[in-house]
């Protein structure tokens, strides 16, 4: 059986691994909370350790948003408004009706990293399901009565790899769930940069039942990224 120890040393590997990444991508976004409704056509940039980029485009490639994180500041251009909105993570209020398909997409983003920042004293309990390995992760604030948020994560049995993540909170309510698929291998095989990636991310929220899902095309990892990529021009 894994231990919480092993599956946080994939993770780890994995994040250590990739100092950039391009990415294509389909974003299938669905739920009242989003000012759109449907599929579009999406780029993701990132650069270790915490510069993010995701920007959405129109079906004629006009620019329907650009989103752009860097450490806790981030700025949201969109199509309709003169000037970017800023805030500063986790706060998300200032976006309106953008805030929860970005938390959404961060969310993802975090899993496709592997930037998920668990301890093995907060793996509570593991179960054997199928071809997978569940475990209870309490994630407290300070002390061990404290708890704030529980997860189910499922982990495949042979290659340790994430397939799902399930938020509570303490009384039980089922807050979001993400799943992974669709894993492949990018980068040269058998090469030190080589990584295995999820190209299919769903995330669902239940409290407005929004849902946002990133089916990528092309992912790249470690190409030359400059500082001016994450520029508003």
């Amino acid at each position: 059986m894994l231990t919480p120890q092993q599956v946080l040393a994939a993770l780890h590997t994995r994040e250590a691994n990739i100092a950039s990444l391009k990415g294509l991508f389909q974003a299938d976004v669905e739920g009242s909370f989003s000012p759109f409704s449907h599929s579009i056509q999406g780029t993701l940039l990132y650069q270790r350790p915490q510069s993010i980029r995701i920007k959405g485009f129109t079906r004629f490639g006009g620019t329907l948003f650009d989103f752009l994180l860097n450490g806790r500041p981030y700025s949201l251009h969109t199509a309709d408004r003169l000037y970017p909105i800023v805030g500063r993570v986790p706060d998300f209020r200032p976006l309106g009706n953008l805030g929860l398909p970005v938390q959404l997409s961060l969310r993802a983003v975090d899993v496709l990293l592997g930037r998920l920042r668990w301890t093995a004293e907060e793996f509570r309990e593991v179960r054997v399901a199928n071809t997978a390995y569940r475990y209870t992760v309490a994630l407290s604030h300070g002390n061990e009565s404290n708890v704030s948020v529980l997860q189910h994560v499922w982990v495949d049995h042979a290659s340790a790899l994430i397939q799902g993540i399930e938020y509570y909170s303490t009384k039980g309510k089922k807050l979001v769930t993400l799943t992974a698929s669709d894993y492949r291998n990018v980068g040269p095989s058998g090469q030190p940069d080589s990584v295995v990636l999820p190209f299919s991310i769903e995330v669902k929220e239940y409290v407005t039942s929004g849902s946002v899902r990133l089916k990528f095309s092309e992912i790249v990892p470690n190409m030359p990224v400059s500082a001016k990529e994450f520029e508003f021009r």
